[in-house]
């Protein structure tokens, strides 16, 4: 797929289904395409900066069934009489199902980009302050720091609070390779401090991912095998249920997940910080990384999600 105009500064950017890359220009950021390869619709990203070292990737183009400004407003649908369902009968309904399991809370289909709880922080020494910028699930990150592993970390860490069981994913687009081992993935930490019990399921700057653990504080860490081929664009994710985590990844939107060894019993806090990690593996630089479809769902995990 090609789509030129004159004057105007080409880019080039991947499909995210397929992986398919298109050259395109700063005109057409925005703009909805088909590629040509899985015939899929697609939003082409804006053109990045002139400096950029990364292949963008563009996102699905889904038909939207409602206005935006009822989805703005977070309004709930109307039933066929005309009337708003009653607020007192939907938090009815919404409570039997979360006590029946039948419902998992996805923090993304009710929190407003303004709403979420995002923070982030420099975690141990990192040598260099690290940065995001975000836009909705979008997360452009610099971070530093030598390493997830031994007795204590340093890393940039993006982050908020949850309770109980939960699953963390993100679609990990591209990563600045500073140092083979340097990190680009998901977290599941007791605290912020450098020593803390951790799960990690992270990106290599060949593609490679790899689950990472500390059981008890101020132990050593340990890893599994890495998976997921060389690559990238790639998708982590990383469930908790109860003190059970696993580790999964593929490598386009549409394929199964793929389990990442076998799962950890870490006998993590019931209350725990997860979100997303930069680490430079090399304290003192930054790492450039980019996320996109970074999801949180909280609730009840059946079996292989």
């Amino acid at each position: 797929m090609e789509c030129f105009g004159p004057a105007m500064s080409e880019f080039k950017y991947a499909c995210p289904v397929c992986g398919q890359h298109m050259m395109c220009d700063s005109s057409q950021g925005g703009s909805v395409m088909e590629c040509p390869t899985c015939f899929q619709k697609i939003v082409a990203p804006q053109a990045p900066a002139p400096d950029s070292k990364f292949i963008l990737t563009g996102s699905k183009y889904v038909e939207k069934k409602i206005t935006a400004s009822a989805t703005e407003a977070g309004a709930l649908p109307k039933p066929s009489g005309g009337q708003h369902l009653p607020i007192w009968m939907f938090l009815l309904i919404l409570s039997l199902l979360v006590g029946a399991g039948l419902y998992v809370f996805d923090r993304n289909l009710f929190d407003s980009a303004a709403d979420r709880a995002w923070k982030a922080i420099d975690v141990g020494p990192v040598g260099a302050s690290g940065a995001y910028n975000r836009t909705g699930h979008r997360f452009d990150v610099s971070g530093s720091g030598a390493d997830t592993w031994r007795t204590a970390d340093g890393f940039y860490y993006i982050h908020q609070p949850v309770t109980g069981n939960a699953t963390m994913t993100a679609h990990v687009l591209a990563m600045e390779d500073t140092d083979l081992w340097a990190k680009a993935g998901v977290m599941f930490r007791e605290s912020t401090n450098a020593d803390s019990i951790f799960a990690l399921a992270a990106m290599r700057p060949d593609g490679q991912v790899q689950f990472v653990w500390r059981k008890t504080t101020g132990g050593e860490a340990a890893s599994s095998e890495l998976a997921g081929g060389l690559g990238h664009p790639k998708w982590v994710k990383l469930v908790r249920n109860g003190d059970a985590f696993t580790a999964y990844c593929k490598v386009k939107a549409g394929d199964p997940w793929m389990q990442v060894s076998g799962p950890q019993t870490i006998k993590m806090a019931r209350q725990v910080q997860v979100g997303i990690i930069v680490c430079a593996h090399k304290a003192g630089t930054l790492c450039q990384a980019q996320f996109d479809s970074v999801a949180l769902q909280v609730g009840k995990i059946g079996g292989n999600p």
